[in-house]
């Protein structure tokens, strides 16, 4: 039964909207922010693909894109031919679980690139490596850049005063058969110190 008091009261409802929208799936609002601040000569590197790299690749210049599950990233590359995504603008990658069974490879994908090499960093994929690549991307994240966090409550590390945060909760939300609801965070960070 839809909760009344959120118009998006069913979470993985919404994830099959947004990917089929070539879309982040994060809180509507903090993508609602986000579009208010998206230029069309900014590179992008997220951890997770999906509709989020569709989105990048549609506005952005360039985007690389980092994924753990083989069969996610096939399904990527069909939604961005698909969604008529402009390919020359991606780059995905394939990352797995390393041999001590944690996903700091994965994590380190962005170490390649010199910092603030980016005008966004996204945040998301692997729930178990967001704190490495949270750790990886600061750097990375130009002056007067972003960072784009979701399922940010689970990352409680306090970045600083060079950052200006903007927090977006989603309350109630539940999963499809599953009882009881929970929260839903996305941050949205702008650099203003390095």
């Amino acid at each position: 039964m839809p909760n009344p008091v959120n118009p998006i009261a069913d979470d993985i409802v919404y994830g099959r909207q947004a990917l089929r929208n070539g879309e982040p799936w994060i809180v509507p609002a903090a993508l609602t922010a986000l579009e208010q601040v998206l230029q069309d000569d900014w590179m992008v590197f997220e951890w997770g693909s999906g509709g989020s790299t569709v989105y990048w690749a549609r506005r952005c210049k360039f985007v690389v894109s980092v994924e753990h599950n083989q069969e996610w990233l096939a399904r990527t590359h069909e939604l961005l031919r698909k969604l008529a995504a402009p390919r020359n603008r991606v780059q995905l990658m394939w990352f797995k679980r390393g041999e001590d069974d944690t996903f700091k490879e994965y994590a380190s994908a962005i170490e390649p690139w010199p910092p603030a090499a980016f005008d966004l960093v996204y945040v998301d994929g692997e729930a178990s490596s967001r704190g490495w690549c949270l750790t990886a991307a600061l750097p990375r994240v130009k002056l007067g850049g972003y960072l784009l966090l979701d399922n940010s409550d689970w990352l409680k590390r306090d970045l600083g005063d060079g950052w200006e945060r903007q927090d977006f909760v989603e309350r109630g939300l539940h999963w499809v058969g599953q009882d009881g609801t929970f929260d839903w965070w996305t941050s949205l960070l702008r650099k203003v110190k390095v």
